[in-house]
């Protein structure tokens, strides 16, 4: 404003140039830059102009609270809501392995830069897409050995740590770490043995593949036309889990603890075959339960079957007590029965001559065969009849005859009765 108080100035053009700017002198040989689009039109360079200036209170006090507002909004935005620390915790710890897992992370209104493990203080490794992820796995750990797992989230608003979780990896004959992921087992036998080697040995199984999933078992690459085998199989590999067959459980519960695995893997012939083929066929085929149902409820029609059975068990049993006295006491000689004679038939009535030579002859050509064919008792020896010759043949050995024997024998009576009814009584 001029010392006299008005708002006008008087200037004159003195230049106007191309850049859209204007050079004005004032009554004091003062120099000013203006723009040349404000000037009046046909204005040229030595035309005067007058310029007023006014104050716009009200656009002032606009401006003034919109800045306020703004200065609140970062307040609220950057001052009250921080970003909080990573909440972490353990998933899974093998012998060699742990899995950790954390909540998703609050960061407020802030820029999450990187996310990092520590192990026992050092940085180990670099969380990849820390904003999607929320777990990983630590491997290539040492066998029960403690450790200290920390995360770091590192922001625009700062620097924030989770607390220290500490933990131990387990030892070789504990497996309760392990889960494995059963892939293509064509045959259900094995498949069913192998969910059962697992339970028993306090480990866990899992028809796909998870975070914590430490091994593979199959015994065969998926067919082609398995697509759901083949993605498992895929994914596995691109995890670097190993794929080892169920020999390699097999093992681990016979020793009672882990085994290396590089003897199993999948296509290798394992160490234990014979010995695991051995366990599945003796394994049964029916369940324990299924067993006792069957039993539970005979059929009403087979009530002299079931009685036969009973029998033969009864038979089988006293065999069985026979067979175990005999092998404990080899020495002591079996019971000795006494011989059954043949039935006698009837004779008719002859004279005292020619009859009674015909029939002593008769006799004697009948019984001597047998005499031949009879065996001593005190000639057997108990240790080495067999569980055959037991149960086959009877115990005492003078009742003993051949096939062809006991044919003769019978021929000879024939024989002797058909010249018996042709003998002539009457006949001098």
């Amino acid at each position: 404003m001029r010392e006299d108080g008005s708002d006008k100035f008087t200037f004159t053009v003195g230049k106007i140039g191309d850049a859209g700017m204007a050079i004005l002198i004032g009554e004091r040989a003062s120099l000013i830059e203006f723009p040349s689009v404000l000037l009046p039109r046909g204005v040229s360079v030595g035309s005067v102009v007058e310029i007023r200036v006014t104050r716009n209170e009200n656009q002032e006090q606009k401006k003034r609270e919109q800045f306020l507002h703004l200065q609140d909004d970062i307040l609220q935005m950057y001052g009250v809501q921080s970003p909080s620390p990573p909440v972490l915790c353990l998933r899974n710890v093998t012998q060699t392995t742990v899995t950790i897992e954390w909540e998703p992370l609050q960061l407020a209104h802030a820029d999450l830069l990187s996310l990092d493990v520590l192990r026992n203080g050092e940085r180990i490794a670099k969380v990849p897409h820390s904003l999607k992820t929320t777990s990983t796995k630590l491997s290539g750990l040492s066998i029960d050995t403690e450790y200290a797992i920390q995360l770091v989230m590192y922001t625009t608003a700062g620097t924030y740590v989770s607390e220290e979780v500490r933990t131990k990896t387990r030892t070789l004959d504990d497996m309760s770490g392990v889960h494995v992921c059963l892939g293509s087992l064509p045959e259900p036998h094995i498949a069913d043995a192998t969910k059962r080697l697992v339970e028993e040995m306090g480990a866990h199984w899992s028809p796909k593949i998870e975070l914590e999933t430490t091994h593979l078992v199959c015994t065969a690459t998926p067919a082609a036309n398995d697509e759901e085998q083949q993605k498992i199989y895929e994914k596995a590999q691109l995890l670097s889990l190993p794929i080892v067959q169920p020999h390699w459980l097999f093992a681990c519960h016979d020793a009672q603890r882990m085994v290396p695995i590089a003897p199993y893997y999948l296509n290798t012939m394992p160490p234990n075959a014979l010995q695991v083929q051995e366990q599945l066929s003796k394994a049964p085929v029916v369940q324990s339960d299924q067993v006792h149902e069957v039993v539970a409820q005979p059929h009403p029609d087979a009530s002299d079957d079931a009685e036969s059975v009973e029998e033969k068990a009864e038979k089988a049993e006293k065999a069985e007590k026979a067979e175990n006295k005999a092998e404990a006491n080899p020495e002591e000689k079996p019971e000795e029965k006494p011989e059954e004679k043949p039935e006698e038939k009837p004779e008719k009535p002859m004279e005292a001559g020619k009859a009674t030579d015909t029939v002593s002859q008769g006799r004697a050509t009948t019984e001597a065969p047998a005499s031949e064919a009879v065996v001593e008792p005190e000639t057997i020896d108990a240790p080495a009849a067999s569980k055959e010759s037991s149960s086959d043949f009877p115990t005492e050995a003078s009742s003993y005859r051949t096939p062809a024997e006991a044919k003769e024998t019978h021929e000879s009576d024939t024989q002797l009765e058909a010249d018996m009814e042709n003998i002539d009584l009457n006949d001098p």
